[in-house]
């Protein structure tokens, strides 16, 4: 089985770019050449970002077996949770996201601007939880799924980040794949990629 095997729905421009940073490197002793794969301009959905990589293979899923609704679960100002929605909402899908409190900031606006404000400006409805941080199951999610059963709709559950996903990691095998594409391209060869990580 290939990656070509799953079904994907088209979200990104192409590509995103890889630019060299030479004002890095320089300034890191000029012993390494140092690039940048820009996941920030990769898609004009919600800002970009990483998660509409793995939403690809996720929502071409969702609509193949008839969901309505995306639901998934996220920290107050979660990115994902953001990408979710305007996914959701760029398909014509509902979007139910649980926004749970998983930073200690006592700011008070700290649930009314940022992430949380560009989700409900997408259209999310979305189910603040003070519950701390945890990527598990949890049963607000749960009961934001039953809630979306209970009114008619059909949902399709993606978890935190949707790293757990079944079809999680094929976003990234993905950008693998684009980034060997990319090497060939460039005649470069990048011997060490470092991402940060969360979900």
């Amino acid at each position: 089985m290939s990656l070509d095997d799953f079904r994907r729905q088209s979200l990104l421009f192409g590509p995103s770019p890889v630019h060299p940073l030479p004002r890095l490197s320089e300034a890191l002793g000029g012993q390494v050449e140092i690039w940048a794969k820009r996941e920030d301009c990769n898609s004009g959905i919600a800002f970009g970002g990483n998660k509409v990589r793995k939403l690809e293979y996720l929502v071409a899923e969702a609509i193949d077996t008839g969901c309505d609704t995306l639901v998934s679960i996220g920290g107050i100002q979660s990115n994902h949770t953001r990408q979710v929605t305007g996914v959701a909402r760029h398909l014509g899908l509902g979007a139910v996201t649980v926004q749970e409190g998983w930073v200690d900031w006592p700011d008070m606006n700290y649930d009314k601007v940022g992430n949380i404000q560009l989700t409900r400006i997408l259209g999310g409805d979305i189910r603040v939880d003070p519950a701390g941080f945890d990527i598990g199951i949890r049963d607000s999610w749960k009961q934001a799924l039953a809630s979306v059963e209970e009114a008619g709709g059909k949902p399709y559950p993606i978890p935190a980040g949707a790293s757990d996903h079944p079809l999680g990691g094929l976003g990234f095998a993905n950008w693998a794949r684009e980034v060997a594409v990319q090497e060939a391209d460039l005649g470069v060869f990048f011997d060490t990629v470092i991402v940060c990580t969360v979900t």
